[in-house]
């Protein structure tokens, strides 16, 4: 059994990256449960605030995932950081009392975090899915974007490259998407700047799909929710204003691995996007082509 920690995130703006996690988990035979009784980790802005209390937010998750005596999975690229970076920081002895004391749960113990990309390029789920997909993607030309958060956590050891992660389009090319290569996967999207400085998170976003657009994505992947709504709600909200160039869905990497293998818009939720989906990803799920299979 492994624990999911869905973080507030995914209960709110990105139940489709929740809802296509769910399926594709449960397609490819893998048994996952939300951890109980989890709480806010306090990113993205809880560390600028108060020290010991933006250590303690996370640390409460992990000691109940130690209680369930069970390895720990995340999907929110800011949640993996903190809970990451908690953990590591919890090797001070010192800190670890003052934390243990405001979170009144024992804080010892081995668990293991893993990033939901670590657990999907497994050989044996990169096999599955490149086996047991039913949909044809071959035409689909796909840009993973990571952010800034994933792959890049001071003195913590990563799951992928830091600067060059490949995980995602391992994932991409098992689902038989056509993968591009291109030099914005791990630029920043703004994060939380969409809420205090809007004209410059739109800046930082326009210059992201600017260069998708230019190496002739049809849709963007991500594994992070903050960077999958920023670049979302980018491309509608200069929509509202001005004409521009027709927008590139901005997807789950669950998603996409969902369209391979078998799901639909029900199920994978293709038509919350804001922007995009109507062209691209309805179409497609409406009219997938089977996938022929060589005997």
């Amino acid at each position: 059994m492994t624990h999911f920690y869905p973080g507030c995130t995914l209960s709110s703006s990105g139940k489709a990256y929740s809802r296509s996690l769910y399926w594709v988990f449960q397609r490819l035979g893998r048994q996952i449960e939300e951890l109980p009784d989890w709480s806010c980790c306090g990113a993205t802005s809880a560390h600028a605030l108060d020290r010991d209390l933006a250590y303690a937010l996370p640390a409460r998750n992990l000691a109940i995932a130690q209680e369930m005596r069970s390895d720990l999975m995340v999907a929110c690229s800011a949640c993996y950081h903190r809970l990451k970076t908690t953990q590591q920081a919890l090797g001070n002895p010192e800190l670890q009392k003052r934390v243990q004391q405001l979170v009144d749960r024992p804080l010892h113990g081995s668990l293991q975090i893993k990033n939901v990309l670590e657990i999907l390029t497994e050989e044996s789920y990169l096999e599955r899915i490149h086996q047991e997909r039913t949909h044809e993607l071959a035409g689909l030309k796909v840009a993973c974007y990571y952010g800034c958060l994933a792959t890049r956590i001071p003195r913590v050891a990563g799951f992928d490259r830091v600067e060059n992660p490949t995980s995602m389009e391992r994932l991409a090319s098992a689902a038989g998407a056509n993968v591009l290569h291109w030099p914005y996967k791990t630029e920043c999207c703004g994060a939380s700047l969409s809420v205090t400085n809007e004209a410059l998170s739109l800046t930082m976003c326009d210059r992201i799909l600017q260069m998708a657009r230019r190496c002739g994505a049809d849709l963007l992947v991500t594994s992070c929710p903050f960077c999958q709504y920023n670049l979302d709600w980018a491309q509608w909200k200069v929509s509202q204003e001005e004409a521009q160039t027709k927008a590139i869905p901005v997807i789950f990497i669950t998603q996409l691995l969902g369209l391979a293998l078998g799901g639909g818009d029900k199920e994978l939720m293709l038509s919350s996007n804001l922007a995009g989906a109507e062209h691209v990803l309805c179409p497609l799920a409406r009219t997938r082509q089977p996938l022929l299979v060589q005997k």
